[in-house]
């Protein structure tokens, strides 16, 4: 980060020897999350005031930097010299806090442009989040940061703090202990939240905290990326109620989640309501069911819960990863949490691991013949007056190759509380011995204890250590889980090569509905195979090119003026050449009849396919989060089966083939009861094509490849409608 060197002039003012150029050592944003000075600009005497309370805080956090009042009277506050304008500042500063009315904060931000000051906390509210009323005031905001290059945090924010240097700049009456836990919020409360939670389970303690605010400038993307770079920063919580450039998060937390575990809570999760659309997806691709599936496929771990936010996150800060695709090992000191633990990690999708035959024999020896080793192991027999069997069991558990994490639950660590008091000191014995276990096997533990709340001196040493203590099984299962998946996760990213951005030059989409020959010319352009077909332009040309197929063909009317085209009479079935020009001749009266009636069409002609499942894949231009891939049950049951599942665009054949696999026509793919099996890799690289396609159209609204009919002979795409915005 930034260093800086204060000395005293003659008038006692600080002055700021910048010992780095600012553009090339420090980039704006971190000099905002680490400052090394800070300006208060609407600094006051009086306590009640904003002003005054966050220099207050500052000095009581123990802040160590420069701390630079700017108040009109000048004079001295809180015993630092106020200076009476930004530009009488000195050059460099890193951050300024602005606490004054809406209306001045663009003039002010401008000052502070020309003074060289990279960032700024705006606490003022009295913008975007007014509508109407404040738009000239937010137009002005925009302007100014435009004008100025100053960054900045907010407007409406409640502040922002750094645990590590001591930068208080929420007001908090205790600043809390530094440690590897960031935060982002756009709710003021939800940072006390976190923060209660913390001192409620022991927290590892935090590094940066910052209340995003309107966001008018800086946004999740920016703000997580520079956290990701910090080495003090472990795992990043964020609480979200929306995105204002969701696919410039998920390209951030992509390349976050490689070295840094994101963790999010959202809010306001229901749906946008129901939407006329020209297509199926449209209908079916809610906006909490895409975030449900894009944000993870970016390594991003969801927690349901506000009390669980913290928690995981503190787990995943301090906790070593499992290996991937192995099992949980459940070590408890009774039946019942051992049967809770077992229940709620097989509703978790966590497997338990399965013991070798060697690992159950030295357990036998600690434990006794007759204990219970199978999975969960039950320890009750043997703990009560010998708290040293947990680290025994730990570390045979830990040389089992099928194991991947321990979990160990029931009243661990309280023995003394329980039973005798001179059991106290064996358990900090006990405790010492398991955390050098950890760091010499460095497998991940997780630790369980109904009395955690009652702090128990061992559970402490296990902290130290870097272990968390839950005094909820919930967490201690959830965060398993956690880790879990950001291990596999992290052992798929080697094989998913694929980005975010587009590749080649974009084709651009027609507005509207494009006629299905011109949707299926442009697939194929961008190198997806849209299957056998023909175009003809009236019924002597349909008879002519059914004649071609040595099979029964389908007829369709082709035009951008039909949408549905079965509804209207513009497809017929199994037609052969002697019924070719016939079935064209009835679907060009249907137009005919159409209100109103659809007087530029021509024809599509494909080959039937004989039998197969019917599968559905699509795409949307989501408004948060760009153009998102969905995959599903086809045919009829797209909309009323609900059966689909959904990835960000683009993404490789894996990512496609978890993909498939998520949904229930899956297991009809495998060749269930008569239907043919299907190679679910070539289905799996039809889509990760269409992916990569999608991100190359310009204006897209929607695409419905809908039917594909799949077989043991390869995939059909039948229907093909391709909408522009």
């Amino acid at each position: 980060m930034n260093e800086v060197v204060t000395k005293q002039d003659t008038q006692g003012c600080h002055i700021i020897d910048n010992q780095r150029e600012l553009t090339t050592r420090a980039t704006a944003v971190s000099r905002i999350l680490e400052p090394h000075s800070v300006a208060v600009i609407g600094a006051s005497a009086s306590p009640s005031k904003r002003g005054y309370q966050i220099i207050k805080a500052l000095q009581k956090a123990g802040y160590q930097y420069p701390i630079l009042p700017v108040n009109p009277k000048g004079g001295s506050i809180l015993d630092l010299p106020a200076f009476k304008s930004i530009d009488e500042l000195p050059d460099g500063v890193d951050i300024a806090v602005i606490v004054r009315p809406a209306e001045e904060v663009p003039d002010i931000l401008l000052e502070c442009g020309e003074k060289g000051i990279a960032g700024a906390v705006v606490v003022a509210h009295g913008f975007g989040e007014r509508g109407d009323k404040a738009a000239a005031t937010e137009k002005r905001l925009r302007d100014a940061l435009a004008e100025s290059g100053v960054r900045i945090i907010g407007p409406n924010t409640s502040g922002m703090l750094n645990c590590t240097v001591q930068a208080d700049l929420i007001g908090l009456p205790e600043l809390p202990p530094k440690g590897p836990v960031s935060v982002l919020t756009q709710s003021g409360n939800m940072i006390l939240t976190v923060l209660e939670d913390s001192r409620s389970i022991n927290g590892p303690g935090f590094d940066v905290i910052a209340g995003l605010g309107n966001q008018a400038d800086l946004g999740y993307d920016e703000l997580v990326e520079e956290l990701g770079r910090r080495t003090s920063t472990g795992a990043v919580a964020i609480y979200n109620e929306g995105f204002l450039d969701g696919r410039r998060f998920l390209e951030a937390a992509a390349r976050v989640s490689q070295r840094c575990p994101i963790v999010m809570l959202r809010g306001v999760r229901s749906d946008e309501g129901g939407k006329a659309a020209l297509s199926h997806t449209g209908s079916i691709a809610g906006a909490d069911d895409i975030a449900l599936r894009v944000l993870p496929q970016m390594g991003v771990l969801l927690v349901d819960r506000s009390d669980e936010l913290l928690p995981i996150a503190s787990l995943l800060a301090t906790t070593p990863l499992p290996k991937s695709q192995k099992g949980i090992a459940v070590l408890a000191d009774g039946g019942g949490h051992a049967t809770l633990a077992v229940d709620a990690l097989s509703r978790a999708g966590v497997p338990l691991a399965v013991l070798s035959e060697d690992t159950k024999t030295k357990l036998r020896k600690v434990l006794g013949e007759e204990a219970s080793v199978a999975n969960p192991i039950d320890v009750y027999s043997a703990i009560d007056a010998h708290p040293d069997v947990f680290p025994e069991c730990i570390e045979i558990l830990a040389s089992d190759p099928e194991v991947g994490l321990i979990l160990t639950t029931g009243m661990y660590g309280a023995y003394y509380l329980r039973f005798e008091e001179s059991l106290r000191e064996a358990e900090n014995l006990a405790a010492d011995r398991i955390v050098t276990l950890q760091k010499a096997t460095g497998l991940p533990l997780v630790f369980h204890s109904c009395y955690a709340n009652s702090k128990p001196e061992n559970h402490d040493i296990l902290r130290r250590g870097g272990m968390q203590v839950f005094n909820s099984l919930d967490w201690a299962v959830t965060g398993s889980k956690a880790l879990f998946e950001r291990a596999n996760w992290l052992s798929e990213q080697a094989s998913r090569k694929s980005t975010l951005v587009p590749e080649v030059s974009q084709v651009a989409v027609p507005s509207g509905l494009s006629a299905e020959t011109s949707a299926r010319q442009m697939l194929q352009k961008l190198g997806v195979d849209t299957g056998v077909w023909r175009a003809a332009g009236d019924a002597a040309s349909v008879e002519s090119v059914v004649s071609q197929f040595a099979t029964p063909c389908a007829v369709k009317v082709d035009s951008a003026a039909v949408v549905h085209k079965s509804d209207v009479g513009g497809v017929r079935l199994n037609i052969t050449g002697e019924l070719a020009q016939r079935a064209a001749n009835g679907i060009a009266d249907a137009m005919a009849t159409h209100s109103p009636p659809v007087t530029n069409f021509g024809f599509i002609v494909t080959p039937m396919v004989n039998g197969g499942a019917e599968l559905f894949a699509g795409a949307t231009n989501d408004p948060v989060f760009g153009p998102v891939i969905l995959f599903g049950s086809g045919g009829v049951l797209v909309e009323a089966a609900a059966d689909v599942s959904f990835r960000a665009a683009p993404f490789s054949p894996d990512d496609a083939l978890e993909m498939i696999e998520e949904t229930r026509v899956a297991k009809i793919l495998d060749g269930f009861r008569n239907y043919q099996k299907v190679d679910k890799r070539l289905l799996a690289d039809f889509l990760s094509k269409v992916s990569h396609a999608v991100m190359n159209m310009k204006n897209l609204s929607e695409l419905d490849i809908n039917p594909i009919i799949a077989n043991e002979s390869g995939i059909y795409p039948v229907d093909v409608r391709l909408v522009g915005k």
